[in-house]
């Protein structure tokens, strides 16, 4: 809106000015044809002048909401799924999004006779389950038609509503009986796909290898336990998956024979990763991905894919913080080591509340992790590396496996009391929350909002300092972190962690990058930084190529496997294959 300044002729070069509108950076303008700025997406509007130069007039938006990834939404990645999150954020209203929705392509399963599925309520209605993207299409599901409402839909026949990401929890009912009859079908216009896992590439490459049958099923499961993880597997991961699995039955059978084994001299090339028999022998296998374990064994309260995704990051944010992917930081060496006496010195059967008598258990230097660790950069012993092995002790869904137990574990793991008590149980809060399996993820900022109402200090203090320095988000974050007290204390490491997480929850680089940045123990806030954001969102939501320089990888996906599957009542405790190779894995001390 234009305002003319009249009088004075010094000020005609100002004469006329402008009000821009700054909108907030999940808001992607002209996506939608016919949907201007919604007035909730504008963050504030800016004054300039004739020559688009501001003025410094500010007029902040009382109204704005911020996106759905700021309030903790997965990433939408279809214009279908950016269209649910911002009715769910109130950017738009009902008809609006369903207006628009018509025109936006959306993936219906296929049944046995290759048309759309559609299912019959009870009261006579037809609803059809669509999807706003591949990566939501639920486990089973082969075969779909890419197609939009408005020639998918025949309300001639009654059919007007769409289950949107039918089974998932952000799932939304939509009815389309007022829109779908002002416009005109074209039922021609759609692309019918298969999912990679089940694509003619996998049965040629099954056939290739002399497997045949092996390998399609295999990819059948992975690709269905990727699914349940809220992951999907593209062709790419497919195909290397499926090379990297038929090398590696290849080789169990050439070892079964007695006759040499053969491994490429680049494992990460060849889709391999290096696990550890209980002398740390190296044992490749196929990675993969940190988007399915590979036994398919169920997760209990903690999800596998959370576990492995805290220990991998953990390690990825000292690594960065150090600028060195090559070996593992000494930090993570400790939680390493804190993992392995919580393995060795805690049964996987029953939790009586208190520690064995014992615990925890003489270091033992010829143990598999000692061999595969090898010789390392140390540091002096920090009682916040605990954090991690102290956390999965919770995974058994016993009564008495909560938080007072994880606090005695950590205790006895390091003798930490006071303020380093303090430190450590604010992170295993939160990682203990976001580790619970299911979707969507908690986001950090809810979580703060519980501790905050809890009235326990100073929990409740740290959590409502960190969500008000949240709101500041064109704050920079170094400027912030500055003032979250000393930076060589325990808690203002563990609250610094938090609050890099907490803001940048969302751009997990960006979160790892502000806590390496801003500390007198850079390497652990960020390597806490890394265990938060990679507990939430799993390796595959982790920085690809600060994983992909990382190492020892393997390593890390191995002991992680192995503490989940230790901690988690579909793991050891139901498996007694898995009870006789722990005896001679984690000898007790």
């Amino acid at each position: 809106m234009a305002s003319a300044l009249s009088g004075d002729p010094a000020v005609t070069a100002q004469r006329f000015t402008d009000w821009k509108a700054v909108t907030d950076p999940e808001f992607r303008r002209n996506e939608f044809p016919g949907l201007g700025t919604p007035e909730p997406a504008i963050v504030r509007w800016i004054e300039v002048d004739e020559r688009e130069q501001p003025t410094g007039n500010v007029r902040e938006n009382p109204a704005h909401r911020p996106g759905p990834e700021w309030f903790g939404s997965p990433k939408a990645t279809t214009p279908a799924g950016r269209l649910m999150g911002m009715h769910r954020v109130g950017w738009i209203d009902g008809p609006t999004m369903r207006r628009l929705l018509l025109d936006c392509e959306v993936l219906v399963p296929l049944g046995a006779d290759g048309e759309p599925v559609r299912n019959r309520t009870r009261d006579g209605q037809v609803v059809v389950a669509a999807y706003t993207a591949t990566r939501t299409i639920p486990a089973g599901v082969h075969r779909w038609r890419r197609i939009r409402p408005r020639d998918l839909l025949r309300p001639g026949a009654g059919e007007t509503r769409l289950d949107l990401d039918a089974g998932h929890a952000l799932a939304l009912a939509v009815d389309l009986a007022e829109e779908i009859t002002r416009v005109e079908p074209d039922p021609g216009r759609y692309v019918d796909e298969v999912a990679p896992e089940v694509s003619p590439r996998i049965a040629e490459l099954a056939a290739e290898s002399g497997l045949g049958d092996l390998i399609t099923q295999r990819l059948r499961a992975v690709g269905g336990w990727a699914r349940k993880n809220g992951y999907e597997l593209s062709a790419d991961e497919c195909e290397r998956y499926a090379r990297a699995y038929a090398l590696w039955v290849r080789n169990l059978r050439l070892r079964h024979d007695g006759r040499p084994v053969e491994w490429p001299a680049d494992l990460a090339g060849a889709g391999l990763i290096n696990h550890y028999d209980h002398t740390g022998r190296t044992e490749p296998r196929p990675w993969t991905l940190g988007k399915f374990q590979d036994a398919g064994t169920p997760s209990g309260l903690f999800a596998w894919h959370r576990v492995v995704g805290a220990y991998v990051g953990f390690a990825v944010g000292e690594c960065l913080a150090l600028g060195n992917g090559d070996v593992l930081g000494p930090m993570t060496r400790q939680a390493l080591r804190h993992t392995e006496a919580v393995l060795r010195g805690l049964p996987f059967m029953t939790l009586t509340g208190d520690v064995p008598e014992g615990f925890p258990p003489a270091p033992k230097p010829d143990s598999w992790l000692s061999v595969a660790l090898g010789d390392g950069p140390e540091a002096p012993p920090n009682p916040l590396t605990a954090v991690l092995a102290a956390t999965m002790t919770a995974g058994l869904e016993l009564e008495n496996a909560g938080l007072p137990y994880q606090m005695t574990v950590a205790r006895a793991l390091t003798g930490a009391d006071g303020e380093a008590a303090t430190a450590i149980e604010l992170v295993v809060r939160l990682l203990t929350k976001v580790l619970v399996n299911g979707e969507p993820p908690w986001p950090f900022h809810a979580v703060l909002g519980e501790l905050r109402k809890s009235g326990q200090t100073p929990y409740d203090e740290i959590a409502a300092i960190v969500l008000a320095m949240r709101d500041g988000r064109d704050i920079p974050d170094t400027e912030q972190i500055e003032t979250l007290g000393d930076p060589a204390s325990p808690l203002a490491v563990a609250g610094r962690a938090v609050f890099a997480t907490a803001k940048r929850q969302h751009d997990p680089f960006a979160a790892i990058q502000a806590a390496a940045q801003q500390s007198a123990e850079p390497p652990l806030t960020a390597a806490l930084t890394g265990a938060l954001v990679g507990a939430r969102l799993g390796v595959p939501g982790l920085p690809t190529d600060l994983v992909g320089a990382l190492t020892p990888l393997g390593l890390l996906d191995n002991i992680a496997n192995d503490i989940y599957l230790h901690f988690n009542l579909y793991g050891v405790t139901r498996s007694r294959s898995l009870q006789e190779d722990w005896a001679r894995r984690y000898p007790p001390g």
